[in-house]
Parts: C-alpha cells; structure tokens; sequence
C-alpha cells in the first residue's frame, strides 16, 4: 500500500481520542479551518461543554476501553489520522486507582492500535508524557503506551508519540491553582523551592502534535 501524503496543504481527516480534553480542544482550536475533526470520549458534561464551542465537529460518546464503540467511531468517521489522547492523566488518582488506570492507559491503547489497523488509518500519534521515565502508575502505563505503539509501527501503518510536559492551564494544572491563590492574596504553594517544572503553552502542543503528524 502507497502512503497518502499528509502535507501541510492536504486536509485530513483526524479523530482524536478523549477530545474534549485540554489536548484535544488545543489541537481543533489551531487547525479547524484546515482540518476535518471528530472526537471520542465518554465524559457527557465535557461533550455538551465541547459542543458549545465547537458545533460542527462531529462527536462519538465512547470508551477506548470498549472496542466496539472505538471501531464504530472509526467505521462512521473513517479518520485518516488518530490522535489519542485518552487517558488517566492525574497522578494521584492512577496510584489508588492502578487497576483502572491500566485498564485505560494500556489496554485502551491496545483498542486503539488494533482499532487503527482494522481500518487501515495511515497515522496514530500517542500523547504521552516526560513522567513516562518516572516510577508511578502513571509513568509506567504512559511508557507501555509508547513501547506498543512502536511496536505497532510499520511502513505502511505509522504509530508514533510525542511526550509533553505539563500542559498550561489544562485539568489538574498547577497554574489555576496558583491564579486562585493569588486572587486571594495567598502564598503561592510549591512541592520544593528547588523544583523545575516542564511547562508547554496549550497552542504548543498542538503544534508538537502536527508536526508529529506530518513527520511520522
């Protein structure tokens, strides 16, 4: 099979899972005038939220952790490009939640690949994260996403990944805690004064993502 030349000119066709997240909002917000999206996700509120901004994105309320559901979005959209972005994202809850967290972050990216080779989409980007070389929960399940997403690619279907930092202003960012923190004249609270945090602005990462895209 020849591969489709994604270029910058050419529309394409993008279904992004859980992509009425942070990611996924980032990514339609910087390229709906050039792209076709759809999104998948089972968060109802966050849909009604997404719909509101977004009205002619058209919207699957699914689990990855269901491969029937994901393949009826495939089947109904036919994507040329997946972008997954589903995920048990906050730390803490993946550590007393590890079960779940698997269940999504590793098995549901399982769904994905297969779900991409059933339906033959040229190219899946895995978002994944700098914590994937930590020890925690989240850390390991993220560095079993991208160990099978490269093991899924090939020349003809190609699965990559980018990591990112910690996204500006997305669910469970520091920097609205801080906002309210200030708002209220209070310190602002840090893990240790000599801490780095890796921070990317949300137009950044959409921007990582299509270039992940367009060079995979």
């Amino acid at each position: 099979a020849v591969k489709e030349d994604l270029s910058a000119s050419s529309m394409m066709r993008i279904l992004i899972t859980g992509g009425t997240g942070t990611v996924g909002t980032a990514i339609i917000r910087e390229y709906q005038a050039e792209h076709d999206f759809a999104v998948i996700s089972r968060n109802e509120a966050q849909h009604a939220a997404f719909r509101q901004e977004f009205p002619d994105v058209q919207c699957f309320l699914g689990s990855i952790e269901n491969i029937s559901q994901l393949l009826a979005a495939y089947q109904k959209f036919r994507p040329e490009v997946v972008v997954h972005a589903a995920a048990v994202k906050h730390i803490d809850l993946a550590e007393k939640n590890p079960s779940q967290a698997c269940r999504v972050n590793v098995l549901g990216s399982l769904n994905v690949i297969e779900a991409s080779h059933r339906c033959g989409v040229q190219t899946t980007i895995g978002i994944s994260t700098d914590k994937a070389c930590n020890a925690s929960v989240y850390g390991y399940t993220k560095f079993l996403m991208e160990r099978a997403f490269l093991e899924a690619n090939s020349y003809t279907i190609r699965f990559a990944c980018c990591r990112f930092g910690n996204v500006a202003k997305s669910s469970g960012s520091v920097i609205p805690k801080w906002q309210l923190m200030a708002a209220k004249g209070e310190p602002l609270q840090v893990t240790d004064p000599t801490r780095c945090r890796l921070m990317i602005s949300q137009p950044d990462a959409a921007r990582l993502v299509m270039r992940a895209i367009r060079e995979a």
